[in-house]
């Protein structure tokens, strides 16, 4: 009897850590492809090197499609090296989401010329299959420490 209350207590136990690491366990990220309609402004100011700047901060807008679930993003004032803001297409931009947190990644292509100034540029882009609700958008980008905003449409 002593053996198969310690096999049920066992059992029960095993059963109950395992839920709790399904529990705890987070969803994978859902990869969002947007770099292929990415594009930027020219410099909207800039700044030297060899100068401290004060940079604009940093603002998103956002415009939401019903019908095609499509939002288009703007992010305002984002910091990139001057030869970057040169060449369209020389933001790289990426996204994945977990639920209603979207992380969005802006980077310069590596390649890309580089000058001796930094300025801020606007980047748009779209994300798509994204339904109506709040969500926030998460930005990484060269700043230290992601920016978030969060957005109802």
């Amino acid at each position: 009897m002593k053996k198969m209350i310690k096999s049920t207590v066992a059992l029960i136990m095993g059963a109950m850590l395992t839920m709790s690491f399904q529990c705890g366990k987070s969803e994978d990220p859902e990869p969002l492809n947007t770099n292929y309609n990415a594009h930027h402004s020219e410099c909207l100011s800039h700044t030297d090197n060899g100068t401290k700047g004060v940079y604009s901060p940093d603002s998103v807008s956002v415009s939401y499609d019903v019908a095609s679930q499509r939002l288009h993003v703007t992010h305002h004032n984002l910091m990139v090296n001057c030869g970057t803001a040169e060449i369209d297409g020389g933001i790289t931009v990426s996204a994945t989401r977990i639920g209603q947190t979207i992380d969005i990644y802006e980077y310069e292509d590596e390649s890309n010329p580089q000058a001796d100034c930094m300025c801020d540029v606007d980047n748009e882009f779209d994300l798509h299959s994204i339904e109506h609700g709040t969500y926030t958008l998460v930005f990484h980008s060269c700043y230290p420490d992601p920016q978030s905003f969060t957005f109802t449409f």
